[in-house]
């Protein structure tokens, strides 16, 4: 009782906020990394949840693009193959021609 006895009342208030700032620095101090653990899982979940989302995304643009590109294929070779059947040529360049526009209306003249 010594100490507090000779400590003024603005000492004591001193000490007493020292000892309150030591206590919050120490709590501050363990509890910083757990903190900071997940924050930083949180982002690495935020991170995955992106890399999933973009892969789908990439799965349903190369399937359009797989559709795309086999709907192609066979309308060239459904093409193809009347050309091929029709025995007249002017009646084969009439089809190749019909066929083209098809396939590219940009070739063809409108």
């Amino acid at each position: 009782m010594d100490f507090a006895r000779t400590l003024s009342r603005a000492g004591l208030l001193a000490v007493g906020l020292a000892i309150v700032a030591l206590l919050l620095l120490s709590y501050w101090t363990i509890t910083g990394p757990a903190r900071n653990a997940a924050k930083k899982a949180e982002a690495a979940a935020t991170i995955a949840d992106g890399r999933t989302q973009g892969a789908q995304d990439a799965s349903v643009v190369r399937d359009a693009n797989d559709a795309a590109n086999a709907s192609t294929l066979n309308t060239v070779k459904d093409a193809t193959d009347e050309v091929r059947r029709t025995t007249d040529p002017a009646e084969r360049d009439a089809v190749a021609r019909r066929r083209l526009c098809n396939l590219n209306p940009g070739a063809c003249p409108r």
